[in-house]
Order: structure tokens, then sequence, then C-alpha cells
């Protein structure tokens, strides 16, 4: 039977077609997804007029070998079968390393964990993504190629999660998601540059493997996991005599057709940057102005300076040396420009790079920026306007950042361009949520692809309350739980909370938290808690309603969802807290009413609770709700 692929899929299609995988009656579909049995039917039609098959059989065998049905989330399709998600796209050819690539394709023969183990600007990148693209055809469940560098701790299950597509749910965590779509069968996932994050990369790729027995990981570091079973391939510099040699050449050509050069120089020049492939194509990139004689005898004299430095083994102080000998030869437009893009921890766009950079219009910092990718210091993403520094270039551009004195204002303008930044897909999401249009989904691409900047810039902003950051993390507690980052977008409004310029905005933000706990079960005490904390920062702000409505809809969590309380909560303090809440506000207004309307009587004790108390009656309705309270909200109707 042959299928097409499928229309654009949204993410309750999605859920339908994983419950179809799970080989679910649609009543059973029904009563997990909280919908009717005729709704089921209705996605179960779609799915076989966008998949082109004939049964639910047919979906179900696809909702089990394909690549996860959560990432048709809008704006999205499916990914066929064997694809490896994120994976890099070429810009060059790639030289030498079949001794590697036949290892760690044996070494999946005998270890479900192989990490790529050398040091920076070796190559280890390059490997693992030409690897996977040859594994591929054997895992049929797919994967994905994931970059940690801009990743910083505890973000390793968002970044793979967004890699391929999984979103967190209520009572799925977000690891839980990502092991359920790598457990459908035998899957490969990449997880690049790990040695900042290596306790972290540890704990999730052995929780990973644990539960999915047909995954395999792929690692890149240069220092290995240490968990049980990692085998290690070790990736050396390339073979002066030969591999060295050949990717000079070809890089050379690249940069100017005509290069010639006495093979002698070449085999000096190679052996003298120790076979590093990072600092051959440094050094290839000014082949065209400098010829290989120029190189070499430039090359020599930086080297010798650096002889008798301590620290870093030869092969790493070569490396920097070459870095710095590109650096010198960069005009000033180039270095300050070069620096300042090292307050990006992942890629940028060139928006991006105009916001960091003092005075800057985008047609002069598109030039300066072609001309440092002309130079091998920054690197274009192929097919894609954005750019990014290696690990290696973005530590040295940082400490010339740090030598200019200009570390604190680049973090600065790197902090206003995030919170704007995220604003604008604050605004992008709710415009998704009202017009299904084929473009509603594109946010969360570009969410992803600035994610870890936007985290980055407000774990490095300075502490304490402020406007900007502030912004920047209510921003990203809305982005977040629209993205499904439940847990974390809890954790982010907690932050605006703790950022809030005053009591009365924490006081939002706290609500705000409390709302988004309840998708993340069991949390009815943390509901509990940030809405009690809201309240208390509302009493600071001097608004009794805000005061009122909090602590009305913590009564409420207390009793509705009792089950995520390590204890019940004394009826004699709900009670208390109720009678706080009718005394601090005003019972006319709209979110008043509606919080009295909803007073607890979920469980049995509660409503038992409720019968002896004698509660205060609310007042008739207003005709109009007073035009300085709540004039927008819309009056109850009953």
């Amino acid at each position: 039977m042959t299928t097409t692929g499928p229309g654009e899929v949204s993410a309750r299609e999605a859920e339908v077609l994983e419950a179809l995988g799970a080989r679910l009656s649609n009543s059973e579909i029904a009563s997990r997804l909280h919908i009717s049995v005729r709704t089921v039917e209705s996605h179960v039609s779609s799915l076989l007029r966008k998949y082109g098959v004939a049964d639910r059989r047919a979906l179900a065998v696809l909702a089990g070998g394909a690549a996860p049905p959560e990432a048709a989330l809008p704006g999205r399709t499916a990914a066929p079968p064997g694809r490896m998600a994120g994976l890099p796209a070429a810009l060059t050819s790639f030289v030498g390393r079949e001794r590697e690539r036949a290892a760690v394709l044996a070494a999946f023969g005998e270890s479900r964990l192989v990490t790529l183990l050398g040091p920076g600007g070796v190559g280890k990148t390059r490997l693992a993504a030409v690897v996977a693209g040859d594994a591929a055809p054997s895992f049929p469940a797919g994967g994905a190629f994931v970059d940690l560098v801009p990743v910083g701790g505890g973000f390793v299950a968002q970044a793979v999660a967004a890699a391929l597509g999984v979103t967190e749910r209520p009572r799925q965590p977000l690891e839980d998601a990502v092991a359920e779509r790598l457990g459908r069968g035998r899957s490969l996932l990449v997880l690049d540059n790990c040695e900042h994050l290596l306790d972290a990369v540890a704990g999730f790729v052995e929780r990973t493997l644990s539960v999915c027995p047909g995954a395999r990981v792929l690692v890149t570091s240069r220092e290995r996991l240490g968990v049980p079973g990692e085998r290690i391939v070790p990736v050396a510099p390339l073979p002066v005599a030969s591999d060295a040699e050949r990717l000079f050449l070809d890089r050379a050509a690249a940069a100017d057709p005509g290069f010639t050069a006495d093979p002698a120089v070449i085999a000096e020049l190679c052996a003298r940057l120790d076979g590093m492939p990072l600092a051959i194509e440094l050094a290839a990139a000014r082949s065209a102005s400098l010829g290989a004689d120029g190189l070499l005898a430039t090359l020599d004299d930086v080297l010798r300076l650096l002889a008798g430095g301590r620290g870093a083994v030869e092969r790493h102080r070569s490396l920097r040396a070459v870095i710095g000998w590109s650096h010198d030869l960069l005009g000033e437009e180039e270095r300050t420009l070069f620096r300042r893009l090292a307050v990006f921890t992942g890629g940028f766009d060139l928006d991006a790079a105009v916001a960091v950079t003092r005075g800057g219009g985008r047609g002069p910092v598109a030039d300066v920026l072609g001309r440092l990718v002309d130079k091998s210091l920054v690197v274009r993403r192929g097919g894609e306007s954005r750019w990014r520094l290696l690990e290696t270039v973005r530590a040295f551009a940082a400490d010339r950042l740090a030598a200019a004195g200009e570390t604190d204002e680049t973090r600065r303008r790197h902090l206003e361009w995030a919170a704007a930044t995220a604003a604008a897909l604050e605004d992008r999401t709710a415009d998704a949520t009202a017009l299904p249009d084929p473009r509603a989904g594109g946010w969360r691409d570009d969410f992803d692809a600035v994610a870890d900047d936007l985290r980055a810039a407000l774990a490095g902003s300075p502490p304490g309350p402020g406007a900007v950051p502030h912004r920047l993390a209510r921003a990203l507690g809305r982005l977040c739980y629209a993205r499904r980052f439940l847990t974390e977008s809890l954790d982010h409004y907690r932050e605006a909370a703790e950022r809030a310029p005053d009591p009365g905005e924490a006081a939002r933000d706290l609500r705000s938290a409390a709302d988004g706990a309840h998708a993340v079960a069991p949390a009815g005490h943390h509901a509990f808690e940030s809405l009690l904390a809201s309240a208390d920062r509302a009493r600071a702000a001097g608004d009794g309603d805000a005061v009122a409505v909090a602590l009305a809809a913590a009564v409420i969590t207390a009793n509705r969802f009792s089950a995520g309380f390590p204890a019940e909560v004394p009826h004699e303090r709900l009670s208390a807290l109720l009678e706080e809440a009718a005394a601090a506000g005003d019972r006319g207004i709209p979110s008043w009413r509606r919080c009295w309307r909803r007073r607890p009587r979920g469980t049995r004790a509660g409503r038992r609770w409720l019968r002896t108390r004698s509660w205060p009656r609310p007042p008739p309705r207003p005709r109009a709700p007073p035009a300085t309270r709540c004039s927008s909200a819309r009056p109850s109707t009953r």
C-alpha cells in the first residue's frame, strides 16, 4: 500500500494519531482526550484523508513507525521515517575520517551510547553529522541532531524536545514525552558539544536509554559522560601527511580557485597547525591574500611568541594563536562586530547583530558580517539568514570583548534585544491562536531558534528587580506555556515576580504561575502557594480587590485539587482565607463575582464543611460594572 505525505496536521489530530498507534478505540480516545466520540471520528476521517490511507489500521502503523506525530504542530507536517531532524547542512566537502566513521558505526553494534572524544576544533561536530547521515537509513524511527552549545544547565530536555517536535502535556513531563518519541522504534539522538553540561547530559542520556530500548545516542564532547556502557571513539587531529594537506588545499581552492603552492610548504604549515581542522580552515581562508609562503612566515612568528606560554597543551595554544592571528588581521570595524557577537550563545540574524552594535545600521553591519564570514570567523547556516560563531571562536571573541571593557554594555544591549524579541513572539502566539492561517505555527520555529539566547540573556542580567528583565521573564513564561514547556513556564513566571519593579506586577506574575500550575499535575499545592504569595504582593501594593480574588482562588484550588497537596489544608484555614477575601475586596466587581460563583464545593468533605459555614451573601449584580473597576471584564449573565 502506498501513502501520500500528509498535509498540515493539527496538534489535536496528532494526539488522535498517537492514540490510534496505541490501538485505542474511538470511545477510549474520547475519554483520554476529553472530547466527544463524534469529534474523534471527525479527526480520524481527516487523518485518513491527509495521509491517503484506507483505514485506521494503516494510521496505527504510521503512528508507530513514522516520526513523531507531536511534531505536527500547527504550521508543521509529520516527518517521514528515518528523518534526522536538525541535521546540519553540509556547505563544504568532508575530508578524511574513514577510520573514525567505521569505528562509530561498528561501536553502535556493541553499545547504545557512543562518545566522540577530542579537543575543541578537531572536527567532532562535522564527523557526528556525517555519521548521522550515513546511519539514518538504519534508524527507521528517525531522530534528531541537537547542538548543545547555546543550551544552559537544566534545559537539555527542552533542546531535545524542540528538535524532535514533542511537547509537554498534563501528567506527562517533558522528559517522558521525549522518551515516548524515541521509544517508538530504532531511533538515533545526536547530542553535540556536551562538555559544559556533563552531569545534565549524563542524567538525561541514562534515563532515555533505560526506557527506550531501540534508541542509540551519539555524543560529542571534550570529556566522557561516565555513563555505564559508554563506548569512546577518540577523534585525533588529521594526519599531517595526507588528510590535513587535502583539507588545506580544498579550502584554499575555495578561497582562491587559482591557488598553487609548494607541497613542502603546505606540509610544514599543516604540521605547525598540528593537523587541527579548525586551525587549518582559518589559515586556508587567508591563502588568497597571503599565499602559502606568507601564511607560513606570519604563522611562524605567532607560534614562536606563544612557545613559552603556560597552561593549555601545545595544540590548544596553537589553535588559539591561529584565531588570534586571524583576529589581528581584521580591520577595526570587523574587530568591533566580531567581539560583540560573542554575547550570542546560539545563532543570530542580521537584526540581532545590529541590536548589539552601537550606531550600526543594517547595511553596514551586513557588509562587515559578510567579511567575517569570508575570513571563516563567522559561520553562516546553510539555507538560512542566520549566523553563528563556533564555540572555540566565540570564547576568543568573549575575551576580546572583556579586554575592550565592553562586556556590560553589550550584554545590556543583548538583554534589550532579547526582551523585544520575546515580546514580538508573544504577540505572534496570540495571532496564531486567533487566526487559523498556514503561518500560525511559524512562531514556534522562530522561538526555538532564539530560546537559548533568551534564557541566557535573562540568566546573565543583573540580579534583582528591573523593568527589562521582568518583561523578558514574563514573556518567556507565556512563550514556554504556549510552546508546552509547562514546568519551565512556571519557573519564568516566578522569576518575573522576583524581577517585578513593584508588588502589583509581582502579584500578576504569581497569578499567572498559579494558572499555569494547573497544567502540571499534581500541581494543586504549587498553585495554592503561588496564589497566597500573589495575595501577599497585592496586599503590599494596596490592591484589596486583587487580594480578594487571589485568596478566593486559593480556597477553590485547595478544595477542587486536593489530590495535588501533600496534606489536606485544614478547613479552618480555608474559612479564614475566604473570610479575609470577603473583607479585602469589593464583592461587586465582576472578577470577585466569578470567584464567588466558583467557590469550593468539589470534595465530599468540602461540601460538608461549606454547609456549616455562614457565608456573606453577595450583593445584587450591578446593571453595569463601574467604569473604573474591571470595565473590560464581561459581566456574568447568571
